[in-house]
């Protein structure tokens, strides 16, 4: 599957910038703020790897 760079670079920036927000604001419950900040982190993880992957499949 072919992942598009910018899309990948596009989606990781927003997953960092919302990961930060929610991070220093304050929430209610303490494990929804845990649970958003991991699906973010993930997506964030996630995003990184695929642009690194799929970087190194487009050059050979």
């Amino acid at each position: 599957m072919k992942i598009n760079k910018d899309l990948a670079d596009a989606v990781m920036m927003v997953a960092c910038i919302v990961l930060v927000l929610v991070g220093t604001t304050t929430f209610e419950s303490a494990s929804t703020k845990a649970i958003i900040m991991t699906v973010l982190a993930v997506l964030a993880i996630l995003m990184g790897a695929a642009r690194f992957l799929g970087g190194k499949k487009q050059t050979h």
